[in-house]
């Protein structure tokens, strides 16, 4: 399994690295400080099976970053690529711009482990 983690903080990218060892998932793990560099990651690397984003960074933002995935078709084995945002934004206004936007499961911080492997669950298994 491949995951594609994309944050402005790099602490942040640690610690869902290991909430998702934590949560039993073993996958090689990309990482991207925005959403740009993600772009770049996804070209040079290829499909991934899961792609964990946050919402606000400089440059190019999550959603900006979802829309340009979601236009390029970006797909592993054919099938469409599961994103989940994580994000301190979590009003009914954003999570409806996120699911627009092509985010399939939006997380608003902090999020645990347990929180983290449940919509991983759901995500890769439907």
């Amino acid at each position: 399994m491949r995951i594609l983690v994309v944050d402005d903080s790099k602490m942040m990218r640690m610690m869902h690295a290991r909430s998702l060892r934590q949560a039993g998932y073993q996958a090689e793990l990309l990482e991207a400080g925005d959403g740009a560099e993600a772009l770049q990651v996804l070209e040079g690397a290829g499909p991934v099976d899961l792609i964990i984003c946050d919402w606000n960074m400089p440059g190019m933002d999550g959603l900006e970053f979802v829309r340009a995935v979601r236009a390029r078709g970006q797909a592993a084995g054919g099938r469409r690529v599961p994103i989940l945002m994580i994000t301190s934004q979590g009003t009914q206004e954003q999570v409806t711009r996120a699911k627009e936007a092509g985010v399939d499961t939006l997380l608003v911080k902090p999020v645990t482990p347990e929180a983290l492997a449940v919509s991983l669950e759901m995500l890769l298994n439907s």
